[in-house]
């Protein structure tokens, strides 16, 4: 609402009432970030220094067979084809900001620069490995796109992992926040009484599902011309990262255009290690 006006008039326009800028910057909201951490990350050492390409040999499964006497075995092969990592993944996100208005501003110009430049690289690692979820499991996604997710979709997606002699330690479920409205809905994962022994917090879930836990976010890939996003259910070794040149802040003074660019960037590759190990899902909402 307008201010009337003011006794005498024109105490506003003769510099007699100030406007504030806030020193309190309002940031904006950044996506949970949460993928990075549940998938393997054993080949980043190899790859450190050197390299823009990581070749993986792979052993495969054979059969034994009975042994016949004065007959010689059949020979076997416990090699199969390797998998190829190329690190591929380079991005960068520069800001220019001017001398003048660093040294007059009341914000921490730089800092900001800083601290968005450097999550805007994080999410995009992020985003590169939720990129891959939907072709696990040879591309074929459990659930139906704008659906919720069930109890029967979990437990088939948990029963696909165990047939495929996956470990049963460092899975987990990913999904974004209508995955969690709809696990809020299912009387199991809610209610204190199914498992006595679990501690489930006021407005929350139990801590894991079906012995996995349940990690929210808003950057999961959306489906193309579709409604949802491809959510999982993976373990560790579904997908990998290498992280050659991990997220890092680059200063670069420009003293002849009196600037400073604050810039980050990263150098990675990601892959599917073994599709068999992991199970997309489509979630109800993007």
């Amino acid at each position: 609402m307008a201010i009337s006006g003011r006794i005498p008039s024109g105490l506003d326009t003769n510099l007699l009432i100030p406007e504030i800028w806030s020193k309190d910057i309002l940031m904006e909201l950044k996506s949970h970030l949460v993928v990075v951490p549940t998938v393997n990350h054993r080949y980043s050492a190899e790859i450190k220094k050197k390299g823009d390409t990581l070749y993986i040999p792979r052993s495969t499964g054979t059969t034994a067979t009975e042994i016949t006497v004065g007959t010689e075995g059949v020979q076997g092969d416990p090699f199969t084809t390797g998998l190829t990592l190329t690190i591929g993944n380079w991005y960068e996100r520069p800001y220019t900001l001017d001398y003048m208005s660093v040294g007059q501003s009341q914000i921490e110009l730089v800092a900001v620069a800083k601290e968005e430049s450097m999550y805007s690289i994080r999410k995009q690692i992020d985003s590169s490995l939720c990129a891959l979820f939907a072709s696990l499991n040879t591309a074929t996604i459990r659930g139906s796109d704008g659906s919720a997710w069930t109890d029967a979709v979990m437990i088939a997606a948990v029963e696909e992992v165990d047939e495929a002699d996956v470990p049963d330690e460092n899975r987990v479920w990913i999904g974004d926040p209508s995955v969690k409205a709809d696990i809020m809905g299912i009387d199991k994962f809610v209610h204190a009484d199914y498992f006595a022994s679990d501690v489930i917090p006021s407005g929350g879930f139990r801590k894991n599902l079906y012995g996995a836990p349940l990690l929210i976010t808003n950057n999961l890939t959306a489906v193309s011309s579709g409604t949802g996003n491809y959510g999982v259910y993976m373990h560790r070794d579904a997908l990998v990262i290498a992280i050659q040149d991990n997220v890092k802040v680059i200063m670069v003074d420009q003293p002849l255009k009196h600037q400073t660019v604050v810039n980050s960037e990263a150098l990675w590759g990601v892959g599917e290690l073994r599709d068999t190990a992991g199970v997309p899902i489509y979630t109800r909402l993007a």
